[in-house]
């Protein structure tokens, strides 16, 4: 037994088949945009993503997903990579997928999931069909309702699917019918506006999933576990809540082995900031869902997630008897050993996750990957353990910001001498501002696990000390690491330089030096953070942003959350552009051209330039013949974000 976390590490024996999961932990499905060329099988990518994330501790790994919208493979899905299981002469693909993941002693689900359905009948003509019949709005085109002969069809449909995976040696089948996916719709009172038996009652919205269910049972046995994914709340007034949830599952208790309970849907795109967690909740927001099931009796487990990783709050839902297992996503992506590590008392080497979110971008065109773990996406290349050296170095990093202390822990991992010039008076370089906004605790948590590290790995550490090339040269260094950082880009527009202008970073923790009316020029995602901020302060805040919308270049849900909350907290005009910052006897007052090309003013007392970062070359290239072996890392190399930060650190170490 462990004794720290003696409920997240018991194990738990389910369904009709007394399979045994060595503890309480999944990772729950997420999207893996692998699949280098189309393969309708898990390739080498996929395989070696999945092997991690089960080489880590969880005690079931989850496949996603199976597509079940079989046209959908002429039509990629923008969210998951599209594997066909029902390419059968691929099967051994299958085959090296599951058995990557038993050999460390982990189960493994499949996802089925459908949120389109295109097929075809008898005759070869297509359908797109809808669950109650409704009007695409953007083509205009009449989508059917799913007809009976259609909902057998994509009956058997699943229940192949489920007897192929069963047969390449998945253990479990993992049914999607939350979120607004299409099973999910039928279970809505919203989306469901049927009239006939599949509509109405809570026992007609449920017919078709169950008959689902029924399929899939009569074509895998009762031994193999069946879970279930829905959505506790819907989050609209009209949608589902607790109680069709629990009267759904009361229906199926006695068909499935697990009862995945989360919350939102994709029909009011808002919700998804709460389904998938943004930073402006808390982790496990969404226990309460799963918590409501479990006490209204149901007998089956009960699983719950959103934004779990720390084992501190995963064993306390357990052992509180609020769900039966967590389910990780983005925590076992930031750190698939993060269960490892609890289980062997290293909680406090867990990486954290940003909640950034670029493993779940909806972008098929971006490489898949994390911002918080560089190795992520790059498995099949990459070494899964930080090999050591054999020839240890001396490595002087200049910059103790997010780049540098990353160079520092990855160098120092591998056995290297390392030594970090910093001439503030503190590590964290430009995130320091983390500690004093509330909604960016998953950034301040990323600083004090770099901080943390970088102590408990012994490098060394010179704060105040501004470096020179002089100073760094006469040191004699084998490697030098520059990771000097920016500076924030002020648009040379008349008035820029006036005492009343600042930079965002200043504003956090002194808000106090920042006058009542600030007008934020830049609606980036820092730009709307600083506003946010600024206004939950008390200031009257303006942003002016050039693009049509804000925070343009953020991943999906966080500019849905950024553009729900920064209109009703701020003033906010968009494709505007800044001409100029006048002062005069009756104060402050920003001039912008309106998307008219009309001359407007803002009347403010602060102003806030959020424009962007440009790189310190200059600074960072005088140190190149400092040593033998130079790199560049972060933001002096591209001034971006911290997955730059830590991408550049993470390959320039692994190099020397």
């Amino acid at each position: 037994m462990n004794k720290k976390y003696p409920t997240m590490f018991s194990p738990i024996t389910i369904g009709k088949g007394n399979v045994v999961f060595k503890n309480r932990i999944w990772t729950a499905p997420t999207g893996v945009h692998l699949l280098a060329a189309g393969e309708p099988y898990p390739n080498d990518a996929i395989i070696a993503h999945y092997r991690e994330k089960a080489r880590g501790g969880a005690a079931c790994i989850t496949f996603s997903a199976q597509n079940m919208n079989l046209l959908g493979f002429e039509h990629p899905d923008p969210i998951h990579s599209d594997p066909n299981i029902f390419e059968t002469r691929y099967l051994n693909y299958w085959y090296r997928l599951t058995s990557a993941v038993h050999f460390f002693d982990a189960k493994i689900s499949i996802e089925l999931l459908c949120f389109f359905r295109e097929d075809r009948d008898e005759d070869g003509k297509e359908y797109f069909w809808s669950v109650s019949g409704e009007t695409d709005e953007e083509t205009g085109e009449e989508l059917p309702a799913i007809p009976f002969w259609a909902m057998q069809k994509m009956a058997n449909d699943y229940a192949e699917a489920a007897k192929l995976a069963v047969k390449v040696g998945f253990d479990m089948i993992m049914l999607h019918f939350g979120h607004g996916t299409f099973l999910g719709q039928f279970l809505s009172p919203w989306s469901n506006q049927r009239t006939d038996e599949f509509g109405g009652s809570p026992e007609n919205r449920a017919r078709f999933p169950m008959m689902i269910i029924d399929a899939i049972r009569e074509a895998i046995g009762p031994k193999v576990p069946i879970e279930v994914r829905v959505s506790g709340d819907e989050l609209v007034p009209q949608g589902g809540h607790v109680a069709d949830c629990v009267d759904f599952l009361r229906r199926v208790e006695d068909k499935i082995d697990i009862a995945h309970v989360s919350c939102g849907t994709v029909m009011e795109d808002i919700t998804q900031t709460r389904m998938h967690p943004v930073e402006f909740y808390q982790p496990g927001c969404n226990v309460e869902f799963a918590e409501a099931v479990k006490k209204s009796g149901i007998k089956i487990p009960v699983l719950t997630l959103g934004a779990f990783q720390r084992p501190e709050l995963i064993e306390e839902t357990l052992a509180s008897g609020k769900a039966d297992l967590v389910a990780m996503a983005r925590g076992t992506i930031a750190d698939a050993d993060c269960v490892n590590k609890a289980r062997d008392g290293r909680e406090d080497e867990i990486i954290p996750c940003l909640k950034c979110f670029f493993c779940l971008s909806y972008d098929m065109e971006m490489e898949f990957g994390c911002s918080a773990n560089p190795k992520v996406g790059r498995e099949y290349i990459l070494n899964q353990f930080i090999p050591a050296t054999t020839t240890p170095k001396r490595v002087g990093i200049i910059g103790g910001g997010p780049a540098g202390m990353a160079g520092a822990i990855y160098a120092a991992k591998r056995g290297h001498d390392v030594t970090i010039y910093e001439k503030a008076d503190e590590l964290g370089g430009k995130i320091v501002f983390a500690r004093h906004c509330s909604f960016k605790y998953a950034l301040n948590d990323t600083l004090e696990y770099d901080k943390h590290m970088v102590e408990k790995l012994g490098v060394k550490v010179k704060l105040g000390v501004e470096a020179t090339p002089e100073m760094i040269a006469a040191e004699n260094y084998d490697v030098v690491f520059a990771a000097v950082g920016s500076d924030p880009v002020i648009i040379p527009i008349p008035g820029h330089d006036l005492p009343c202008v600042t930079t965002a970073e200043p504003c956090f923790g002194h808000t106090d030096e920042v006058g009542k009316r600030v007008v934020v020029i830049g609606g980036g995602e820092v730009g709307c953070e600083t506003a946010l901020y600024l206004a939950e302060s008390g200031k009257d805040v303006t942003v002016i942003e050039m693009l049509p919308e804000l925070a343009m270049a953020s991943a999906y849900a966080p500019q849905l959350a950024l553009m729900d909350r920064v209109p009703k907290a701020c003033t906010v005009h968009t494709s505007c552009a800044v001409t100029k910052i006048v002062q005069d006897d009756k104060g402050t007052h920003v001039g912008y051209k309106d998307p008219n090309g009309d001359e407007q003013f803002v009347d403010c007392d602060t102003v806030v330039f959020s424009a962007g970062m440009r790189s310190r070359t200059a600074l960072a290239e005088s140190f190149r013949d400092c040593a033998p072996i130079f790199f560049k890392l972060g933001d002096c190399f591209q001034a971006k974000n911290v997955r730059i930060c830590n991408r550049t650190a993470f390959d320039a170490a692994m190099q020397i």
